[in-house]
């Protein structure tokens, strides 16, 4: 039998992925998105990072990565960054809920920074379940704005 637990972390997985396949461009850019995670957040934890405002489009995608390597908070998924979308002239944002072992996540785009925080809250309270939803915040947030 799978966990409640274990599904919403599948779910989380799922809606980032979804995320990044909605709002993602993958034209050159010089922002990028980069993410390692195996599709259990509960257990594993995701790791991200993301740059904007690169002078190149292979600048954007080594500093994203280097971001993610990083890892703190998931380490095992650190080692597993990869690129995931490149973008340009528009904003990233990532939401989650800060308490360990619980799958609230959103990574989401938009033309502005509001927009890109109010669908990456929307994206978290879906996979976070109905008793976590209001535990969702904005982790980060940047815009690219490159011209």
């Amino acid at each position: 039998m799978i966990s409640v637990a274990a599904l919403r972390g599948g779910l989380a997985a799922a809606v980032v992925a979804a995320a990044v396949i909605s709002f993602g461009s993958c034209a050159q850019a010089e922002g990028a998105l980069a993410a390692g995670f195996s599709g259990d957040i509960v257990k594993d934890g995701i790791s991200y990072g993301y740059s904007v405002n690169s002078e190149k489009p292979d600048e954007a995608v080594e500093k994203a990565l280097n971001e993610c390597r990083v890892g703190k908070n998931a380490p095992k998924m650190a080692a597993s960054c990869k690129l995931v979308t490149t973008f340009k002239n528009e904003c990233v944002a990532v939401a989650w809920d800060p308490k360990p072992g619980t799958p609230g996540m959103g990574i989401a785009f938009g033309r502005d920074k509001a927009a890109a925080e109010q669908r990456a809250l929307a994206f978290c309270k879906i996979s976070a379940g109905a008793d976590r939803q209001d535990a969702c915040q904005i982790d980060k947030s940047a815009c690219d704005e490159t011209k």
